[in-house]
This record gives C-alpha cells, structure tokens and sequence, in this order.
C-alpha cells in the first residue's frame, strides 16, 4: 500500500458510460485516501494513459467498444506488473470470473455494490498481496463456480461414494450398500483422495463439505 507521504491513492477509471464514470469519480473523490487521476470510455491507448497518469489501482469495466476488459487486462497486466487491476462489472457470468482469476486480476466487483464497500475494497486491494478481492455477490458465484468445477474432476460412481463416507460408513459398509468388492471402494477412496490432495478419511470429508460437493 502507498505510504502515508504518497497518499491519496490514485485511480484510474475505464467505463463506456458517462455517468457511471461520473459517479464512480466524484464517490471515490469525496474520500481524501483516493484520488482519480484519469478515465477512459474504452481501452484504445489504455497503457499510454497509465505510463503518463501512473494511477496505483485501475478499476475496468467489462463490456467496452473495441476490446472488452478482459482483453485489456490480459494486455496491461504484464506490462505493469505493480499496477492493481479490479474489474467492475454488472456482468458476474461464471466464465467471467474464471477468465478474471486466469488472468489474475487482483478483483472483481459488481456495480450494485456499496460507496463503502467499493471503498474498502479499494484498500483492501491495495494492502493485499495477490489475494483477489470479490463483492459478496461475486464471491458467491465464484465459490459455486469453483464447486461446480471439483464436482466435474470426479465421477458419478466417486461422488456416490464420498456421498456414502459422509454419512459415517466404512468401506465395508459402502460395499456392501452398493454391491461393489471391498477392494474396488477401497480404489475409489483412494482416487478420491488422489484427485483432491489430501491423505487421511477425515480431511477428504472436510474438503467435501467445504466445496459442496455432500
């Protein structure tokens, strides 16, 4: 985070609605640990702004003529590597957000968000070390997202069985319930724990009931 000589923090705003770029500039002005220092209705020229305005964080929307955030995030990333991309959006579809952590964005906020939250995770953003930053409802989605996605890596007969270990049962147990050979449970178990990286029964429930997938 910038020291408290180098303070206010300096935005940057790329929006293709005026008054959204309007809105967003005046809020964050009010708070005198932001200024913005320049704004932008699309990407053309985006990373020569940058060099001359040297903002700390750039808030991005999506949805822009030309090339759309993602695009330009995937550009402007690695040529400044110190700069904090967020994207702010309306648009939370799940291949948005998976395509905003590939590229490793530093966030990803909805436009329904507070002043005050939009503020804190500004800071927050700033203060953090590579730790992406999502509004609730964003980070909500991406948890689904990131279930929906381990869910995908195992399958039908893996998810029946780890079904089957959560509600207590050996794999004695489980065989007989389903009419499999010990040793063939005993296979699925281990895959199970093979395909989610952990190594003892109780963390391969705990990593199921913290990801959903029970």
């Amino acid at each position: 985070m910038p020291s408290p000589s180098e303070m206010p923090i300096k935005l940057f705003l790329v929006d293709d609605h005026a008054v959204v770029r309007q809105g967003t500039r005046e809020m964050l002005n009010r708070n005198p640990l932001f200024t913005v220092v320049g704004e932008a209705e699309s990407g053309e020229d985006l990373a020569g702004l940058l060099r001359l305005k040297e903002p700390d964080l750039l808030l991005l929307d999506i949805n822009l003529p030309g090339k759309n955030g993602l695009q330009l995030l995937a550009e402007i990333k690695p040529q400044f590597p110190r700069l904090k991309i967020i994207l702010f959006s309306a648009y939370a579809d799940p291949q948005y957000i998976r395509k905003a952590q590939s590229l490793n964005a530093d966030g990803f906020l909805s436009k329904t968000i507070s002043e005050q939250e939009l503020q804190q995770a500004i800071l927050t953003a700033i203060q953090s070390n590579g730790v992406p930053i999502f509004s609730t409802d964003i980070h909500d989605k991406y948890k689904s997202v990131e279930a929906n996605s381990k869910e995908s890596q195992l399958t039908a007969r893996e998810l029946e069985i780890l079904s089957h270990l959560a509600q207590g049962l050996s794999n004695q147990g489980i065989a007989k319930n389903l009419c499999l050979s010990v040793k063939t449970v005993d296979t699925h178990v281990a895959n199970l724990m093979k395909k989610t990286g952990v190594h003892k029964r109780t963390q391969l429930l705990a990593y199921a009931y913290e990801n959903g997938l029970v």
